[in-house]
């Protein structure tokens, strides 16, 4: 690692507090995803498999992701440590690409009785967006200080 520990630190630092409060949203989005099973305009709508499929996914990325961040600051020796940490990431960005498309099939069939859980699942998820989003953009300046030295501020990312 070209960077020193404690700016490596800092980046691993601001993944993981991006993917924490992202993981708050995905439970509580994971537990209205099972509930609309149990309504039944939503039980068979079009999507709510894969949807409910790809906050699955999400969740498993979010702790692939944090246990390779685990690892490394273990100072366990992973062959290609931070090509597995830009893979993780990756990988749940990709997912996150997803569900926005499968939570509009199953949007489609909103109901008056069924608004609210819609509402509250289409705002939880522009939080899950945001904070994958922010994740990787704190894996990318990770890459970039490293790959780069001259790029880096030499500082360590603000955490909100």
């Amino acid at each position: 690692m070209n960077l020193g520990s404690s700016q490596w630190n800092g980046y691993l630092d601001a993944i993981d507090s991006a993917l924490e409060k992202g993981m708050a949203a995905k439970e509580v989005v994971c537990s209205i995803t099972t509930g609309f099973r149990q309504i039944s305009s939503l039980r068979n709508a079009p999507g709510l498999n894969t949807y409910h499929a790809t906050v699955a996914d999400i969740g498993y990325g979010f702790d692939a992701v944090r246990g390779t961040i685990e690892r490394l600051r273990k100072g366990e020796t992973i062959s290609l440590g931070k090509e597995m940490l830009v893979f993780d990431l990756d990988t749940l960005r990709i997912s996150e690409i997803q569900l926005h498309p499968n939570f509009e099939l199953v949007a489609k069939e909103e109901t008056p009785d069924t608004h609210y859980l819609i509402e509250q699942s289409r705002l939880l998820n522009q939080q899950i967006a945001k904070r994958i989003n922010e994740a990787n953009r704190f894996g990318k300046a990770l890459l970039d200080s490293e790959t780069c030295p001259e790029r880096s501020s030499h500082s360590t990312p603000l955490v909100d």
